[in-house]
């Protein structure tokens, strides 16, 4: 399947290729190209293109951080992948960005909030995906602020740490229910266990 395959309206048509008429076939793009074929590489400047994880931050912004049963924001995705699955604030890092701007930037655009980070949680990889995203443990600048989704979510909710078990399963992506599972049992900063 191509990526314009994958990536057909609602009615099953093809999306126009607007840019057909200022572009031209390459043996593979970066998506495609297999183990033989990488690095890619620029026969004009020599460039090199590999095939390493995309990076990514997120934000387990907190409610009541010291109350008895904290709680963090999650949103429902309105957007593939993972579409009404949960997940954090979170998103790929733009061009000359840090993970710590990039966390920041993702709460604002979608939540609505903006944030100060206390610490980083934990760096979380996705095999599926490809990235590698830096959890940040986060709180509002200000008191009871209103959360405002933005297109990729449909809702929010504020989940609290004693109900973390039972949202697990909902969550979108393996490595960011880590991340909330970390969360929840106090596993902040370490080493997670090699996994297979």
């Amino acid at each position: 399947m191509t990526f314009r395959d994958r990536h057909r309206s609602a009615s099953g048509a093809r999306p126009a290729d607007t840019l057909a008429a200022v572009s031209r076939p390459v043996p593979a793009c970066p998506h495609c190209a297999t183990a033989n074929e990488q690095p890619l590489v620029c026969e004009r400047c020599g460039w090199r293109w590999y095939a390493n994880p995309k990076p990514a931050a997120a934000v387990l912004l907190e409610r009541e951080p010291n109350g008895p049963d904290p709680s963090i924001l999650l949103l429902r995705r309105a957007v593939e992948p993972g579409f009404g699955a949960w997940d954090l604030p979170a998103g790929y890092l733009d061009p000359g960005e840090s993970f710590e701007v990039a966390a920041r930037r993702e709460a604002r655009e979608e939540s609505g909030i903006e944030i100060d980070l206390v610490s980083l949680t934990g760096v979380y990889h996705s095999a599926a995906a490809n990235a590698v995203t830096a959890v940040y443990r986060a709180r509002a600048t200000e008191d009871n602020p209103t959360v405002q989704t933005d297109s990729e979510s449909s809702e929010h909710a504020w989940v609290a740490r004693s109900a973390i078990g039972d949202w697990l399963p909902r969550i979108a992506f393996d490595s960011m229910a880590s991340a909330i599972a970390d969360w929840a049992a106090g596993r902040l900063g370490d080493p997670r266990p090699d996994e297979p």
